[in-house]
């Protein structure tokens, strides 16, 4: 019996969500390079209609853009049963610690300030779908064991 079939060689895919392209064209050039494959919206309520077609493994979520802001996104993304297993990491020029905390409570996975460091921004990716990948896995494995029982 396979105990493990966490798919270290598929590239994720990340949804980028902000209101200003010139951040959506550097973070896309970024994480191309890291060999993630990335769709972008340029609001909260495209991003939320990507979300119906595509089903990303990571969302990296502006917290604040107009109409939709990133929390409302956050909270819709967290009550849909389709969607709320996918780590959302907010991408924020905010430094004000009511923003970390409200982003927390919403259900984000991480948070980063703008400007951000390319480094840190690729290990906290990495990071979050590690541990994406790692849950999948145990629910996979746990289902298996109840065909088993």
């Amino acid at each position: 019996m396979e105990l493990s079939l966490i798919d270290n060689d598929h590239k994720a895919t990340i949804l980028l969500v902000d209101d200003l392209k010139a951040n959506l064209k550097l973070l896309t050039y970024i994480l191309d390079a890291e060999g993630y494959q990335t769709s972008f919206a340029v609001s909260g309520k495209e991003a939320l209609e990507r979300l119906t077609m595509l089903h990303p493994d990571l969302i990296l979520l502006d917290l604040m853009m107009p109409d939709l802001n990133g929390l409302e996104v956050c909270k819709t993304i967290k009550a849909n049963p389709l969607w709320q297993n996918i780590p959302v990491i907010f991408l924020t020029a905010s430094q004000e610690e009511h923003h970390l905390l409200e982003a927390f409570e919403t259900g984000a996975s991480d948070y980063v300030t703008k400007p951000f460091r390319k480094p840190e921004l690729i290990t906290r990716v990495k990071n979050q779908i590690t541990i994406q990948r790692q849950q999948k896995e145990i629910l996979r494995l746990r289902q298996r064991l109840g065909e088993i029982s």
